[in-house]
């Protein structure tokens, strides 16, 4: 028997029931409950697909850590195939939705592992997480899994289960989502939409009741009842004005969708979704007080605050269940690429910072801002108050000239000729790094138009007129670190 027979052989049922919309207390929702929420509410639904979509864009990566200074990555392995190509019957990106739509609404979620001739695992599949026991052991803590009860149970060891759950205070083998912690909240938004239904829909469930000061006859009833239900009832005649015959009286007993604040209501229950999953509103399109700066900082957070930690809390059960389940993966180290994205002044301050402290070129400081390199942009701007020091080499105190005693007092009236010498050479070496620089700057500057002019020429056989205010900011950064290490020097 496959894996497949094994897991979804029988379809489960779904029991859609009529919802009691009366005064009852609704019953409290088990497990399953909460996975038919998920359809059943429509910003449970949107915030949860939504992390959903961002944990499945992941990138796995694979690092052989070997040489802990400089780990190598590698990019193909079986277990990096694996994460790619789980099953043959979902992708990667499909997967991990579910598994994450799963732990968001019951905090758990179960994958099984389908292991090849080599004894290594070659499938994983996602089972229905309510269907699935945790079978406890004195000895080992967890001694396996069933999936499923009675006759279709189906045994699972240890080994072939990796259980993701989010911790539960109450039970420790079982997990608690986000979802069952807004229960009350998740049952007022449902019912309160059933309610509206139920308005709207006008099914003779009375808004208030038909009273006489006397006893009607059968046929009296009768009579009501039928020119009741026949003017009245149906969506194509809800809130009709009554017109009474016979002395009855209309007399209200039920609040009118205004005085219920469904408004309010619906709000707060958003509200109340959003924030037990810490979702920023502008990633769910809602434009209340949202401009592009807490935009931007919205799309941060989701990626920092949702989305990474989700990934970290996969990766770390990866790296401990399912990595030393492959051959010589002792120095193995799973992860995934970045999923943060900086922002436009992070990036910018970035390369601004790293250009004139000398560390990053003008190339590589346009790179980092999605510009186009420079043909002689690979190189560093060292500003000019720093000179190279080796650090093996001991520093020596600058040497002071040995004058008499008898000059000193001559030495403030004026400098000797050594000492204008002295000045002069630490003028000229400035000058001449200065003089250095603007010549790498404009030769930039003066290259790039030449470029630009004979391509011109060639093209149209016509010599272009040149933008020097385009050129100007193009170069403004170099420009201005040049011009600012000279006026520094000079003060």
């Amino acid at each position: 028997m496959s894996i497949i027979d094994k897991l979804f052989r029988k379809q489960p049922r779904f029991d859609y029931r009529n919802f009691n919309v009366s005064g009852n207390v609704p019953p409290d929702r088990n497990v399953e409950g909460f996975l038919r929420a998920y359809g059943q509410i429509g910003w449970l639904y949107a915030v949860v697909f939504r992390i959903a979509l961002g944990c499945s864009e992941v990138k796995w990566t694979l690092h052989d850590t070997s040489n802990r200074v400089k780990p190598r990555q590698i990019f193909e392995h079986p277990i990096l195939k694996l994460l790619n190509l789980v099953n043959p019957f979902m992708t990667s990106n499909e997967f991990i939705a579910l598994d994450t739509i799963y732990q968001e609404l019951i905090g758990e979620s179960f994958w099984i592992l389908n292991f090849n001739a080599l004894g290594e695992p070659a499938e994983i599949w996602i089972p229905y997480p309510h269907k699935m026991s945790v079978v406890p052991s004195k000895e080992n803590f967890i001694k396996g899994y069933v999936y499923g009860t009675g006759a279709d149970a189906v045994p699972f060891n240890v080994n072939e289960v990796i259980h993701f759950k989010y911790p539960n205070p109450l039970n420790a083998y079982r997990g608690l989502g986000p979802a069952q912690s807004i229960g009350v909240d998740l049952d007022a938004e449902m019912y309160s939409g059933i309610w509206n239904r139920q308005f709207f829909y006008n099914s003779a469930r009375p808004d208030g009741v038909i009273q006489f000061d006397y006893n009607l006859s059968d046929e009296q009833f009768d009579k009501l009842s039928k020119q009741w239900n026949s003017k009245y009832k149906g969506t194509s005649k809800a809130h009709q004005v009554a017109l009474l015959e016979g002395g009855g009286k209309y007399v209200q007993i039920q609040n009118t969708v205004k005085d219920m604040d469904f408004y309010s209501l619906k709000k707060m229950n958003r509200d109340v979704i959003l924030g037990v999953y810490g979702m920023p509103q502008s990633v769910m399109g809602i434009s209340e007080n949202v401009n592009k700066a807490n935009a931007e900082a919205g799309d941060y957070t989701f990626a920092r605050w949702i989305v990474k930690p989700r990934l970290d809390w996969r990766t770390a059960k990866l790296q401990e269940q399912l990595v030393p389940k492959f051959r010589k993966a002792d120095k193995l180290q799973m992860g995934f690429e970045e999923v943060v994205p900086k922002t436009i002044e992070q990036k910018r301050d970035l390369a601004e910072s790293g250009m004139r402290a000398g560390y990053l070129t003008i190339n590589e400081a346009r790179i980092m801002q999605g510009l186009d390199t420079l043909p002689n942009g690979d190189m560093l701007l060292v500003p000019l108050n720093l000179r190279p020091t080796d650090i093996n080499k001991p520093m020596k105190p600058p040497e002071e000239p040995n004058e008499p005693e008898d000059v000193v007092e001559e030495s403030f009236k004026g400098l000797t000729d050594d000492h204008k010498s002295n000045l002069w050479s630490a003028y000229a070496q400035k000058t001449e790094r200065q003089a250095e620089m603007f010549t790498r700057v404009f030769d930039s500057v003066f290259d790039e138009q030449k470029e630009l002019v004979i391509a011109e020429f060639n093209r149209t056989g016509h010599l272009p007129e040149l933008d020097d205010v385009k050129t100007a900011k193009k170069f403004e950064p170099a420009i201005e670190l040049v011009y600012s290490s000279a006026f520094e020097d000079a003060v």
